[in-house]
């Protein structure tokens, strides 16, 4: 059987990420279940405060900062440097490095792309100023006195979010043609399924998707809600 066009089109790169999650969305739409159809409108509207946000959206970043170190009258500056975070503990130390990108897919490439001809942008998470004194107090230095700092995403992780999704959607689709037969109408016959048929292409689909989301939570929410979560800027 000839692939269908929707998957000749996303393996080739004829359409683009958004593009691939509405019509999947619209396949999808015919089983009829939340928890699969969840997934799929988080990536393209975005992940709320309540949602679960996979791994492959949790982002390393190095720390870069400016200081000075001395008294007002005399002192030595440092501008736009790796700030080291001392003694700090394991779960403040992820809380500030790593960055959950809840962003919908086409907000997300506005964001990482510049001006249409490939180009990538630096995101940085820009951190209030209110932790700095606690950062120079991991360092057990009481003369650092930052007067800035801020996060600088990993690129070429944030380029594998695309990469991700799109491998996600290859597998749901090859799995739907296998399933149901050409896809290029963007509707599958499920009345020629059983229930107990449906419920296992179902619970299939939701392997695919969730196999690897195991994340934990955690302190996450109280994360999320304290002074160490900001704002994304390009």
């Amino acid at each position: 059987m000839a692939k269908s066009k929707i998957i000749k089109d996303l393996a080739n790169g004829a359409i683009d990420t958004q593009t691939a999650l509405k019509r999947t969305k619209v396949l999808l739409q015919e089983l009829d279940n939340e928890d699969v159809l969840e997934w799929i409108n988080c990536e393209i509207e975005g992940y709320s405060n309540d949602s679960e946000v996979p791994n492959y959206r949790k982002i390393d970043g190095r720390l870069y900062g400016s200081y000075f170190k001395g008294s007002m009258a005399s002192h030595m500056t440092h501008n736009h440097v790796p700030l080291p975070l001392g003694n700090m503990p394991d779960e403040t130390r992820e809380a500030i490095l790593i960055t959950d990108i809840t962003q919908g897919i086409e907000a997300l490439k506005c964001m990482v792309f510049d001006n249409g001809e490939g180009d990538t942008k630096s995101l940085v998470k820009t951190l209030p100023a209110d932790i700095y004194p606690y950062i120079a107090k991991c360092n057990n230095d009481p003369y650092m006195i930052i007067t800035s700092a801020s996060v600088e995403l990993n690129r070429p992780q944030l380029l594998n979010i695309f990469s991700k999704i799109e491998s996600i959607l290859l597998d749901i689709l090859f799995y739907l043609e296998k399933q149901f037969g050409n896809l290029d109408e963007l509707d599958i016959d499920t009345d020629s399924k059983n229930e107990e048929e449906l419920e296992e292409i179902v619970n299939h689909i939701q392997v695919i998707i969730y196999n690897d989301h195991s994340v934990s939570i955690g302190d996450d929410n109280r994360i999320k809600d304290s002074t160490i979560s900001s704002e994304i800027n390009t």
